[in-house]
């Protein structure tokens, strides 16, 4: 489900949500990691758990775009919040757009 809702959005990652809780990101990344290291049976059966990366950077809304830079480096996305909740998600790419 999660791999047919990226290609749907052309999105390369999914924050992982238990609740209102952020658990994890799942990323392309993460799943073709799985791939190789299962198989594609696997991975059909696979939770999201089984894929997900750890929960990564969240930073407010109103953060600099030139705070994110060092950030983005060790991470493969950051999640923005707004109000305590969750409402965006900046990608290594995302972040190049806001320097141009």
């Amino acid at each position: 489900d999660a791999i047919k809702k990226m290609h749907e959005l052309s999105i390369s990652q999914i924050p992982v949500f238990n609740g209102t809780d952020v658990v994890g990101v799942v990323s392309e990344d993460g799943i073709v990691r799985h791939l190789a290291d299962k198989g594609e049976a696997e991975l059909k059966k696979a939770k999201l758990s089984d894929t997900m990366d750890i929960i990564p950077p969240i930073v407010d809304f109103d953060t600099p775009a030139n705070v994110l830079v060092p950030l983005i480096r060790y991470s493969k996305c950051i999640l923005v919040t707004k109000n305590s909740k969750i409402v965006g998600i900046i990608t290594a790419s995302d972040t190049l757009k806001m320097m141009e």
